[in-house]
């Protein structure tokens, strides 16, 4: 794109210049077209590259690890909340790495597999997992790609990560389990249980949005433009590969009502 812009802008320039330089009106008509083709040349170039950033702000989002939990007086992993665990590595293909936390709970309820948010990371799980420990046996806690200290990949907004999630309930073995996700880490855990036969129960904390609505809603909280910026950024992402789900079909799908921020005994009691 820079390579036409610059020829672009090297045919042009100079016809403005002489234009205004005539000192007819011709010239000078001449000059005004030329510098409204500048002009636009530099908006379209604007739109595109700012629709560039949002798209790779998308898929590369704050690193929440231990650094930003000493920063923040936050536990930076369970020992510093005096519970007992396993710390592992899930592996995946093309060298994708997901560091995961098992801990051992009070309770003798099911698995508690909590899925975080954009931006954050089983260290920002952390500080939520105290009002589950009496009722869970297990709660697990995990870094989804390109998140935390999750390595071999960038965010994927959601594109494929039910399978991730399965190759880690596969990985954890028999039994109850409750899915507990975080927004977008939600629909994440939607699209899991929506593919398992026998069902899941999925407990949604937060507001669950697709990634479109999840940027536009990042966007204006920053109080900058949306749309057509958005629209762009995910035609760069779509052809970069991320393909969304339709969360709503998904919801659809699911065999076991969805609970929408509910009590842990009642969450974990009903699995």
């Amino acid at each position: 794109m820079s390579s036409v812009t610059s020829a672009v802008t090297s045919a042009v320039v100079p016809t403005v210049r002489d234009g205004f330089m005539d000192g007819s009106l011709a010239g000078y008509t001449r000059a005004m077209i030329g510098l409204m083709v500048l002009l636009l040349i530099a908006a379209v170039a604007t739109v595109l590259i700012l629709s560039g950033v949002i798209a790779y702000d998308a898929i590369h989002p704050p690193r929440r690890t231990a650094g930003y939990a000493i920063a923040h007086g936050m536990p930076a992993d369970p020992d510093d909340k005096g519970l007992d665990y396993e710390q592992w590595t899930l592996d995946l293909p093309r060298d994708v790495k997901l560091p995961v936390w098992e801990i051992t709970a009070r309770g003798s309820g099911p698995t508690a597999v909590f899925v975080h948010g954009w931006g954050e990371s089983r260290i920002v799980m952390l500080t939520h997992i105290e009002p589950w420990l009496d009722h869970a046996s297990r709660i697990v806690l995990y870094d989804r790609r390109g998140h935390g200290d999750a390595t071999g990949g960038n965010a994927r907004l959601g594109t494929d990560e039910h399978n991730d999630l399965m190759s880690l309930l596969e990985r954890l073995g028999t039994g109850p389990v409750v899915l507990v996700g975080y927004g977008s880490g939600a629909t994440v855990a939607i699209a899991t249980a929506a593919d398992v036969s026998g069902g899941l129960r999925v407990a949604a904390c937060g507001v669950t949005a697709d990634a479109h609505t999840a940027i536009l809603d990042r966007l204006r909280a920053r109080g900058l433009p949306t749309r057509p910026l958005t629209d762009l950024a995910m035609l760069w992402l779509r052809l970069r590969g991320i393909q969304l789900r339709d969360a709503e079909q998904d919801k659809r799908r699911l065999q076991l009502p969805l609970l929408i921020d509910p009590d842990p005994a009642t969450a974990l009691s009903s699995a």
